[in-house]
């Protein structure tokens, strides 16, 4: 994601969706310099062209654009909520570079480890103390969510926004259910949540709705971070009203793409089997 934040923000202001300039901080010698030289189009272009031919058309132009439907949606909600809570943030920088969360409180939630890296990264940034975000280092296999959100001076009372971003397919659907669970208790009633997922049928091997499918899964799993389990479009508000939230929205990254690739005349693509949904507390 990083290296897909670092590639959108290389592109000219008037073609760009949004800019994130830490992102080239978290990626690879190798990776800065190729965003270095991405600032020119030819080799951008080159970049973006290889990438799609090796990771399969939909991966990169689904990962810019579910990051700017997410900005917009946070950008949407923060004017009515006090807090933003990021499930399982990683590299996410939301908090340094979008201005509608400066005068909120964000909460980034995550293993101990991978905030150590990220906050190594960061340090060495000299960011304002003025956007740093509470970090809460939870493990999500063992840790009390709410405990350790409170602990941290979340406010249990405020209205709130959670995002739980490229985080689900790697989990199992008991994990899936088990923080929903959390955040519905975390919460309270009409607080928002945004969160991705793929559609089971992918995970299930139906790959041939998918042309995709079969590339961006083996790619993943080449990680060492394989999908496990995805949900169903079709199911998902039933799913969601079990678990006390009501199904606000359920985009697919190709609905996304074509509302922001369209106006600049991007020939970007995203896919129909990553989705951002929003859904809130009922």
């Amino acid at each position: 994601m990083a290296v897909q934040r670092g590639l959108e923000s290389a592109r000219p202001a008037q073609t760009r969706l949004f800019y994130d300039a830490l992102a080239e901080r978290f990626v690879s010698p190798a990776w800065r310099v190729a965003l270095w030289g991405a600032r020119f189009v030819v080799v951008r272009r080159a970049i973006e062209a290889i990438y799609d031919l090796v990771g399969g058309p939909g991966p990169r132009a689904s990962a810019i654009a579910r990051t700017k439907l997410i900005d917009d949606l946070i950008g949407e909600v923060a004017p009515s909520i006090d807090q933003l809570v990021i499930l399982g943030a990683g590299y996410d920088t939301r908090a340094h570079r979008l201005d509608c969360l400066s005068d909120r409180a964000v909460y980034e939630v995550d293993h101990p480890n991978t905030q150590a890296d990220k906050r190594a990264v960061l340090a060495r940034a000299e960011l304002s103390a003025a956007t740093a975000p509470r970090y809460v280092a939870v493990d999500f296999e063992r840790d009390d969510l709410t405990a350790a959100l409170i602990a941290s001076g979340y406010q249990p009372a405020q209205r709130s926004m959670f995002l739980w971003e490229g985080v689900t397919q790697y989990l199992s659907l008991e994990a899936v259910d088990k923080t929903l669970s959390a955040i519905h208790h975390a919460g309270r009633q009409d607080d928002t949540l945004v969160f991705t997922y793929v559609d089971d049928a992918v995970v299930s091997g139906e790959h041939d709705r998918f042309p995709e499918a079969a590339r961006w899964m083996h790619g993943t799993a080449n990680r060492d971070e394989p999908w496990i389990s995805g949900l169903s479009p079709a199911g998902l508000h039933d799913y969601l009203r079990t678990h006390g939230f009501c199904l606000v929205s359920d985009l697919s990254t190709r609905q996304a793409g074509e509302r922001y690739f369209t106006p600049p005349q991007r020939p970007d693509q995203g896919s129909d089997l990553y989705h951002v949904a929003t859904a809130t507390i009922s």
